[in-house]
Formats: C-alpha cells, sequence, structure tokens
C-alpha cells in the first residue's frame, strides 16, 4: 500500500468507507484502496457503555490488552498454519475514528463471497440443496483439522463465521482464535450446522475430529438456544413489545433467516400494523364475526386474514378460558396459556422445527392479575394429517413424509421436549411444490419441557391405526425417520402396539 493515500484515506473513513457492523465494543468498516477492497475493524477505547451482558467482554479487554493487537497475531497464527482465512494488513494503535480513540486492525476483504449461514438458508427458503454441498462439508471438517493439528481453537465456530468464495471455504473472526481446541468449540459447530447437514455429515466430521459413536444430544445445544430465546419478551431487532389500550403484549417483528414453511417469518412487521389493526380486530372478536374453526369451554379458535408488513397472512386466533376453577391460581405462577404456547412456539421453532409461527401474544391485567389474554399464530395452508388422503399420494412422497413426521418427533424427543398429544390431527400437512408433502406442528399445548422418550411417536402410532389408508409400510417409514440408526428390535417395540391392532381390525390388510 502507499503510505500516503492510506493515511488519507483512513482519516476519511466515515467518508470515504461503509460502516458493515457496529456493536458496543466494534465497529466493521469496508473500503476500498488502490482498487482493492478492505475491512478495517475499530475497538474503542473510551466512550463505551457498560452494561451488564458486555462486562464479560470488558473485563477480557482489561486482561489481554488491545484486541486488535491480538486480532492481528491471531490472524498470523492461522497464516502460519496454512487455514484459509483474510490475510492481516496492519495494526494501528492509538487510531482514532470519529473523535474516538481507540486501535484497528485492517484486513483484506474476501470478495466476492458470502457467509455459509446465509448461503444455506438462502437455499433451503427456496427449497433447493447446494450442488456442492458434501465439498463444502469437507473443507469444514478439513478446515477445523487444520486448526486441531495446528493446536489452535475458536470460540465463536459457527457458520456465520465462514465464507464461501469461488466454491472455497475462508474461516473468519480471528479475536476468536486461542490455543487449543476445545470439545465446546466443536459442538457450537454441530449446532450451528445442524439445520443443513446430514446424518452422514455430522458422523464424517465426528469420526475425523473425535471418533466412537456419535452423541445422541449437543450438550451445549441448550445454552445457546437460550440465548436467542432470551429475546421473545423483549424489545429488540426480532420482537417488540406494543401497548394497545388496556392490552399489552409482544409482537413478532423479524427474523434473520426465513423459513420455507412460513410466510410470515419472511416478513418485516412493525408496532404500528397492530396499532393499526387491533381495534377492529377486537371488536370482531368480542361480536363473534370472525369464523369459528374450534369453540369449546376451554377456549375459542378462530381464523382471520390480517395486512401485516405489506402482506395478508391467514391466521388463527386463541382466546383460552379459565375452565376449571385451579386455573385462577396456577396461572399466577405458570403465567397464562397464551403466554405458554407462545413460549412453546418460539422453543419449536429454535430447534428448527416447522410449526404455526406465532406472531402476537396480548394480555389483559387488573390489579396485576390477568383476567383475558389472546395469542395469534399464522395458520398453515393445507389439510390435517387425518383428513389427508394417502392412497393420493405417490410412493416416494408417501414415504418421505411419515419419514419427516418421524424426524420431528425425534429431535423434540432428544432436545429436552416431550409431546403428549403427536395425534394425527395436530399435524397439518403442507403442499409444498418442491419438497412435496411436509408436516407442520400445530397446537403446540401439549409439548412439555421434560423428557419422556418415544412418546410423541406412540401416540402418534396409536392415533394412525384408525386411519383407513394407514399401512405397514407407512409404520415403517415413520419408525426410520424417528430412530434411522436405531436395532430392528427397537423398531418392532414401537412399532408393535400399533401395527398388530391395526391388522386385526382391517382384517390383516
Amino acid at each position: 500500500m502507499a503510505q500516503e493515500t492510506l493515511e488519507k484515506t483512513l482519516k476519511n473513513l466515515p467518508a470515504v468507507g461503509r460502516l458493515v457492523k457496529e456493536r458496543p465494543f466494534r465497529q466493521v468498516w469496508r473500503f476500498e484502496h488502490e482498487g482493492s477492497p478492505y475491512y478495517l475493524k475499530f475497538y474503542p477505547r473510551e466512550g463505551v457503555p457498560i452494561r451488564f451482558h458486555h462486562l464479560r467482554d470488558w473485563f477480557r479487554r482489561k486482561l489481554r490488552g488491545s484486541p486488535a493487537v491480538l486480532e492481528f497475531t491471531r490472524l498470523q497464527m492461522l497464516q502460519r498454519a496454512n487455514v484459509p482465512a483474510p490475510r492481516a494488513v496492519a495494526v494501528l494503535v492509538g487510531f482514532r475514528l470519529s473523535g474516538q480513540l481507540g486501535d484497528a486492525v485492517i484486513m483484506e476483504a474476501i470478495e466476492p463471497s458470502v457467509a455459509l449461514d446465509e448461503y444455506f438458508s438462502a437455499l433451503s427458503l427456496r427449497g433447493e440443496r447446494a450442488a456442492n454441498h458434501r465439498d463444502i462439508a469437507r473443507q469444514i471438517r478439513e478446515l477445523v483439522k487444520q486448526l486441531v493439528q495446528a493446536r489452535l481453537g475458536h470460540d465463536d465456530l459457527h457458520l456465520g463465521n465462514f465464507l464461501l468464495k469461488e466454491g472455497k471455504v475462508y474461516l473468519l473472526d480471528g479475536y476468536a482464535v486461542r490455543r487449543g481446541m476445545r470439545g465446546r468449540d466443536i459442538y457450537r459447530l454441530a449446532h450451528s450446522v445442524n439445520p443443513f447437514a446430514t446424518l452422514t455429515d455430522l458422523k464424517r466430521g465426528w469420526d475425523l475430529l473425535a471418533g466412537g459413536p456419535l452423541p445422541r444430544r449437543n450438550p451445549i445445544s441448550r445454552e445457546l438456544r437460550n440465548e436467542f430465546l432470551k429475546r421473545i419478551g423483549g424489545e429488540n431487532r426480532h420482537f417488540g413489545r406494543v401497548r394497545l389500550g388496556e392490552w399489552s403484549g409482544v409482537y413478532f417483528r423479524s427474523t434473520k433467516f426465513a423459513k420455507r414453511w412460513s410466510v410470515a417469518s419472511t416478513l418485516q412487521i412493525e408496532k404500528a400494523d397492530w396499532e393499526r389493526i387491533w381495534p377492529g380486530l377486537w371488536e370482531q372478536i368480542k361480536s363473534d364475526e370472525l369464523r369459528v374453526l374450534k369453540r369449546s369451554a376451554s377456549g375459542d379458535v378462530v381464523a382471520a386474514e390480517l395486512s401485516l408488513g405489506g402482506c395478508t397472512v391467514p391466521v388463527v386466533i386463541k382466546r383460552p378460558y379459565k375452565r376449571y376453577w385451579y386455573r385462577y391460581l396456577n396461572e399466577v405462577p405458570r403465567r397464562s396459556r397464551s403466554w405458554r404456547g407462545w413460549m412453546k412456539g418460539w422453543n419449536l421453532i429454535a430447534r428448527n422445527l416447522p410449526t404455526a409461527w406465532p406472531l402476537l401474544i396480548v394480555e389483559r391485567r387488573r390489579y396485576g392479575y390477568i383476567t383475558d389474554h389472546i395469542s395469534i399464530f399464522e395458520r398453515v395452508p393445507g389439510l390435517t394429517l387425518w383428513r389427508t388422503n394417502l392412497d393420493a399420494l405417490p410412493a416416494d412422497q408417501r414415504d418421505m413424509l411419515f419419514r419427516r413426521l418421524g424426524r420431528i418427533l425425534r429431535i423434540i424427543d432428544t432436545t429436552g421436549l416431550s409431546h403428549f398429544d403427536a395425534k394425527a390431527p395436530n399435524w397439518i400437512v403442507r403442499d409444498d411444490p418442491k419438497l412435496g408433502p411436509f408436516p407442520v406442528l400445530i397446537d403446540t399445548d401439549a409439548v412439555r419441557f421434560r423428557q419422556w422418550p418415544a412418546l410423541g411417536i406412540q401416540r402418534l402410532l396409536r392415533s394412525m391405526k384408525d386411519h383407513p389408508q394407514y399401512t405397514r409400510e407407512d409404520s415403517l417409514s415413520l419408525c426410520l425417520g424417528y430412530a434411522p440408526y436405531t436395532s430392528p428390535q427397537t423398531e418392532d417395540r414401537l412399532m408393535k402396539d400399533s401395527l398388530d391392532t391395526a391388522d386385526a381390525e382391517r382384517g390383516g390388510q
């Protein structure tokens, strides 16, 4: 680089560069110099608000010294280990940006490129699979193996810190590099790739890096999910608080990566949408003008269409009632049924499980006590599994439908939940033009935060035995999806109650 022109560029960085990311302890700027792109990471020393959840970073900086110098030296460590990563160019100690004193590190930009989480999420949203999936998986495994062989670790191994440029994978975030790979680092990467990786991908990675049987559970997934779930009741870029007259609650705003099975997940919803919609919607609910889907002593479920985020969204509105006297007491410590349904819905989404997308939960209080509550979910298009014409499906799509059902129930069981009522009417079969029939969970009230292995699949097996088109092959596909690596004895145990009874009732068909 020509020193004089570089100094001029850096002095005028806010004018000639572009702020890519801003956090309380770091700013990332992109600029061009002599026709080449570069990134500058700026770490301010002063004027940084110290909040409770930032204390760890603040103390780390005090103990370890300048984060810019550390990132520079760690990027050099990656270069010496031949790990594909951005090349460190310079470190600036005492650099002043927009009047703020700090330190900065300059690195070459890897462009044109895309972060792997964006790459795979975009493909998933289109219902496609990466043509170079196996090659990318191999490169990730080999890159991590290079780190292990160089006795290096990475505190933040996830797909967002891998770049893909012209088919080659690069590792980002040199500041997270340190000496020694820990099992926690590998588990963090496994949690990140899980929505897109096959069991074969995970097994190959485990064999290369650790060996032995593939663990049934990821020991840090719960912690990582909770980082997201902390947001579902607060004011942030994904959720917002809303006050609608005497009602108050939380609404979904946006998500970083939309899901193919939910149109609502692609939207950007603002508080003004609900402030505009709610008065008329509440009048329709009170006057019973909406189409009733279900009505009982436990509550009402009605359907409507709402204009949210510039799009018309079919929704389901749930208004539970206190059917039993003890509901007036136990809802004080447990919170309302609507809130629990909101929380369960987002717990399933955090596990990448398809379910009706939660949009809003509002409560009405009197002297602090919840007297009424309503939740709104996106309505999933399609028929329930019970009403689906299975015989009209092609053989391969029918097999995949039941395997997907089994896989969803397996993930529920292996991630600390149980489904107490996974019967056929509680699934919607969504007709996806690319993926074929795709099962989506509805009515998640029966999801519990406790472990009861195989409860959900046993409930579904008992439910399906009365379906006139259900066969032994369907049951086998369901069990294979639930437990693809289990022994034949386990499969026999899962199918015994349903198949024998179903055969007897249909005359051994």
